[in-house]
């Protein structure tokens, strides 16, 4: 969708839930984004290659003269305004009963005021996007960057608004890595360092591939999956085999380089659960330094071969796929042009990410909509495929 038609779509939601009066004094995009390789690696302290892409989600700001308060509608959430005093938010957290885009707000408004960072209110926002919500490519982190750069005046160090986004997530419950939030940030195409959440832009040359997202028709959300509870398994893993080997083990994915010494007796320590995780989370990380050498070499033949690892492995040992998921990377893996096919994202549900030639996507398209939807009764209008373009980082607008 074009920026005008949701640009036009946002004036049209703000006007309707602020008054004809409300006008647009600028616009904040922040982009999704997709994981092109390191499934699950950012909070373990590894390695991803991570992209920006042309989908967007996008926040039109105007006074509403409300005092402190800070209003919010989503042109997709038919009638739903809300508004909250941002003095009295305090140190807030999502309950077990808060829900929707609202929540994300809320975050982003409470770790600027825990910062001490300078934010407007007397605002109304209206959100419009085309990043689809439950579908592995981050909607909430483009949220979260977007209504920062909404409500903040002056210019925020990328790092810190990295940062700040997370945190919000965090406060919507969703206990993310910072990979997603700097992908939104920084544009294009990245390689994210979770030991110390940096990134570096790289400059790939696709020559006439692409990557594109199928949709499984399954919707996920962070929030309500089992990442969480990945996350506690690894924490629990990095602490337990730290002990047993004496290591500084600041993340689990900090083993890798100690693999070939522990990997003999390991399973002494922990059980099959725990070591499974280990596992994911070592080979993975060594997939995306192979990964990102194939990437600097236009090896996309082997950056292929290493997708289908990584999803296998996100399937088998981590454990975060889903069988419609798997059944649909097992369709792609099949089809002439496709280099590599791999669950991404969060896990249980969302999309499959593939690596394909260009020519192949109509056809790869056709057959996805007549085997895989018509099959599986996927209950969206979407595209089963979609192909994705890199595109530029966050950034504000004039009206």
């Amino acid at each position: 969708m074009s920026h005008d038609s949701l640009k036009s779509r946002a004036v049209r939601a703000g006007s309707a839930a602020f008054g004809s009066g409300w006008l647009t004094d600028g616009w904040a995009i922040a982009p999704g984004r997709i994981e092109l390789i390191g499934n699950h690696i950012d909070y373990n302290g590894g390695p991803v290659l991570a992209a920006a892409i042309d989908r967007v989600v996008m926040v039109g700001s105007g006074n509403i003269r409300a005092g402190h308060h800070i209003a919010m509608v989503a042109a997709d959430v038919i009638g739903q305004r809300h508004t909250f005093d941002a003095i009295t938010l305090g140190d807030w957290h999502a309950g077990e009963g808060d829900s929707g885009p609202i929540v994300y707000l809320k975050g982003v408004v409470a770790a600027l005021a825990m910062r001490r960072i300078p934010f407007r209110t007397g605002v109304g926002l209206s959100i419009s996007g085309d990043v689809p919500r439950g579908f592995g490519m981050s909607s909430s982190a483009a949220l979260c960057v977007a209504t920062l750069l909404a409500l903040t005046i002056d210019e925020i160090d990328p790092l810190e608004m990295v940062a700040i986004a997370r945190e919000a997530e965090h406060r919507a419950g969703s206990p993310v890595g910072a990979m997603d939030q700097s992908a939104s940030v920084a544009g294009e195409v990245i390689r994210f360092d979770g030991r110390d959440n940096s990134f570096s832009r790289l400059s790939p040359s696709l020559g006439d591939l692409v990557f594109a997202v199928a949709s499984s028709g399954v919707n996920r959300s962070l929030r309500t999956s089992s990442y969480a509870i990945r996350v506690r398994e690894a924490e629990e893993a990095r602490q337990i085999v730290a002990d047993a080997y004496d290591l500084d083990l600041p993340r689990l994915s900090s083993l890798a380089p100690h693999w070939d010494a522990v990997m003999p007796t390991i399973d002494r320590h922990l059980d099959e659960t725990l070591l499974k995780r280990v596992r994911h989370a070592v080979s993975e990380t060594q997939r995306v330094d192979e990964a990102e050498t194939a990437m600097h070499l236009g090896d996309w033949d082997r950056f292929g071969e290493l997708m289908n690892e990584s999803g296998e492995s996100s399937a088998r040992d981590y454990e975060i796929s889903h069988p419609r998921v798997e059944a649909l990377v097992h369709l792609l893996r099949e089809q002439d042009g496709v280099l590599g096919a791999r669950m991404m994202g969060g896990g249980e549900g969302g999309p499959a990410l593939a690596l394909l030639h260009k020519d192949a996507v109509s056809s790869i398209s056709n057959t996805l909509e007549r085997q895989f939807r018509n099959s599986r009764k996927t209950a969206t209008d979407t595209a089963v495929l979609q192909r994705c373009v890199f595109g530029p980082g966050a950034h504000r607008e004039d009206a």
